[in-house]
């Protein structure tokens, strides 16, 4: 199978991607605009299908009915990731992560479901849909989840760099990293099990809002509140991938 045009695509992305921060620089308020990086994959690939006249299918995006399970644990496991945050910090005595009332939970919850997840979408048609299906063709799952992985933790690499505003860089970078290294692999692991990039979508939709935070009332530096989430999530990770190992086999070898 060619795959020229899957290399082309994610070239362009990433030069695309660079010529916006480069704007950004030049703006005022660049934080402002950060989201509109969301819609850029998905542009190139429309404008690359348009050029070399491939018609575009939508099975090709996984944009169906996935199973239960899987939706389920999308929606569920960001909000237990996200208070287990919030609960350790509060516990410690080093401020709020989520919330400073508990009534802002259902706020966050409803904001995790509508428009964070709405803007996942934009992203999963790409990354979950596309490349997972294209790669997943001639590679293991496990193959997958991790190129997709590296490229998308090297998509967002401008982010902590440039707007993150680590006091010790080098920790930050590589927690934020780290962090978004093993969000993709989950994302992967649910569009696989499910069949559909929907329970991916939702669990990308809520970590923006219950675990990618940097905090509303915390005392702590930045970098550190990322080595904290840094730490649990890939301890979180580790459990999973056991479970993976050898509790799904249908994903472990195909």
């Amino acid at each position: 199978m060619n795959f020229k045009d899957l290399k082309w695509l994610t070239i362009w992305i990433f030069i695309i991607k660079s010529m916006y921060h480069f704007f950004l620089a030049r703006t005022e308020e660049p934080r402002a605009y950060l989201g509109l990086l969301m819609i850029i994959p998905l542009l190139i690939f429309l404008i690359q299908q348009i050029v070399i006249c491939n018609k575009i299918e939508m099975q090709q995006f996984a944009i169906k009915k996935p199973k239960i399970a899987p939706l389920l644990l999308s929606i569920v496991l960001p909000i237990v990731l996200g208070l287990f945050v919030h609960t350790y910090f509060f516990l410690t005595n080093q401020g709020t992560f989520l919330l400073a009332e508990p009534k802002e939970l259902l706020i966050l919850l409803v904001l995790g479901l509508t428009i964070t997840t709405i803007s996942a979408l934009i992203e999963e048609i790409i990354w979950r849909g596309y490349y997972h299906n294209r790669l997943r063709k001639i590679y293991s799952f496990h193959k997958t989840a991790f190129i997709i992985a590296l490229i998308w933790s090297l998509w967002h690499f401008p982010i902590a760099l440039l707007y993150k505003g680590y006091t010790n860089l080098i920790i930050g970078i590589i927690s934020y990293l780290v962090i978004l290294f093993f969000t993709s692999y989950l994302l992967s692991y649910l569009r696989e099990w499910s069949g559909s990039i929907i329970p991916a979508t939702f669990f990308h939709g809520l970590m923006n809002v219950f675990y990618f935070t940097d905090g509303v009332q915390i005392h702590l530096s930045l970098h550190t509140i990322e080595l904290t989430k840094c730490i649990i999530l890939s301890l979180f990770f580790i459990v999973i991938y056991i479970k993976i190992q050898y509790f799904k086999p249908g994903i472990r070898g195909h």
